[in-house]
């Protein structure tokens, strides 16, 4: 018997090695690609994300860090690594695809763990875990150097603490504290995968009054760390000051720039280009198109944001973005169906997934820098809503594992290409360009 399970966590173990290698290599391998192309030599115009700030806030200590007042504690965690890693590598750019891959290694392995501990087989949780590391924006952001992947790992391990140690508060604390310290949205991500351990076993109040506790706490924890960065990087922000969020939600939420002037039209527009980003684009990218503007400046797709136009595909992006709604639509029906697939983890995904398609609607110009929010919390509630089908054995299993199956190799194929598409647009033409 102690054999056997010794071989299970052997062979379990051995996934987890095969997936964070895997996906490591590949995301440093199309990072280092990207760079030597100057993909990220220009800040914001590579999908508008902001590589060249974020290398720097990896592996310069004295520079300007501005945007700790949105990644409160990013430098302060990561910092100290990415300057050992500048001296060990002599590349301040190698240094950053190494901690940038290794983060979206980390949330694969992540993943595959987390839901094996919400109840998935084996097959089925290698399948959902590779599916979100292959997804068009955990290879885009796991490639190249931002604070979304790290963001991103934050609340993998939120929600593996959610399943392994419920309502655990010493364990919970740190892990929300570095969530939280990659971007403060992650704060309310916290509050909902802390709640989502203690539901149904203490009352509904009880449970209000130890989430907000938990919460403020996390934020003073927080705050108290923010003062220390100041003092070790005077370039930093402190988050807490007001006038950081008033410039903020100035500059960046059009329903707060534009209020004035919106009309129901641009208020569904916008809501169909957030759920096409949000829900599709967000695993499955669209077909790579330049835009030239002038001569020496092109945009690359999705600057400022992607339309909701399913014919930008491509043929296989098209028919794994079929797969895709078809497994959406699946995971709901049974949501519906089967009583007790509605676990409390399942509902933070879901509480989770409504909570950035809410707060995105109201923020944000450049919609696909914050997709991968989604990508986590909607495949894990469409791989929990599918657990009363992940019966080895069963042929509805196997219709599941071949579903899985054929989607993932149509994401691959869609999505490298994506990002091989962009790498030839920075080969074939010239710089420099303005960004």
């Amino acid at each position: 018997m102690g054999g056997t399970y010794t071989g299970v966590r052997t062979k379990a173990l051995v996934t987890y090695v095969v997936l964070f290698i895997f996906f490591g290599t590949l995301y440093f391998s199309l990072g280092t690609a990207l760079g030597r192309v100057a993909g990220f030599a220009h800040l914001n115009f590579l999908l508008n994300a902001d590589h060249e700030r974020v290398i720097t806030d990896l592996t310069d200590a004295t520079a300007n860090h501005d945007r700790t007042d949105v990644h409160p504690l990013f430098v302060l965690f990561l910092n100290p690594v990415g300057v050992l890693l500048t001296r060990g590598l002599g590349s301040r750019l190698a240094a950053a695809l190494v901690m940038n891959s290794a983060a979206g290694a980390l949330c694969v392995v992540m993943t595959k763990s987390f839901l094996r501990r919400a109840g998935l087989s084996e097959f089925s949780a290698f399948l959902f875990a590779a599916i979100l590391g292959l997804s068009a924006t955990h290879i885009f952001f796991g490639s190249t150097p931002e604070t979304w992947i790290f963001a991103a790992a934050g609340v993998i391990l939120l929600f593996n603490l959610a399943v392994f140690a419920p309502g655990n508060t010493s364990r919970f604390l740190p892990a929300s504290v570095f969530a939280f310290g990659m971007v403060t949205t992650n704060l309310v991500v916290a509050a909902v995968a802390y709640a989502a351990g203690m539901w149904k076993r203490i009352t509904f109040k009880t449970l209000l009054v130890r989430t907000a506790v938990f919460g403020v706490f996390v934020a003073v924890c927080a705050a108290a760390l923010s003062v220390v960065q100041k003092l070790l990087y005077p370039g930093s922000a402190i988050f807490i000051l007001p006038e950081i969020y008033r410039l903020e939600i100035g500059s960046y939420s059009p329903i707060v720039k534009y209020f004035n002037g919106l009309t129901g039209a641009y208020l569904l527009a916008r809501l169909a280009k957030l759920a096409a980003v949000f829900i599709i684009y967000t695993v499955v990218a669209p077909a790579t198109v330049v835009r030239w503007y002038s001569a020496g400046e092109f945009c690359l797709p999705l600057k400022p944001y992607v339309n909701v136009d399913l014919s930008r595909l491509g043929a296989p992006g098209f028919v794994a973005a079929a797969f895709w709604v078809a497994l959406i639509v699946w995971g709901a029906y049974s949501i519906i169906k089967n009583k007790e697939n509605r676990t409390p983890v399942l509902f933070g995904l879901l509480l989770t997934l409504a909570f950035y398609l809410a707060f995105y609607f109201f923020y944000g110009t450049t919609m696909y820098v914050y997709a991968i929010s989604t990508a986590f919390p909607l495949l894990g509630s469409v791989a929990l809503a599918l657990r009363p089908y992940d019966r080895p054995g069963t042929k509805v299993f196997y219709v599941l594992g071949g579903t899985l199956t054929c989607f993932l190799l149509l994401e691959l194929v869609n999505n490298v290409n994506f990002l091989y598409r962009i790498f030839v647009v920075y080969r074939d033409y010239p710089f420099p360009i303005s960004p």
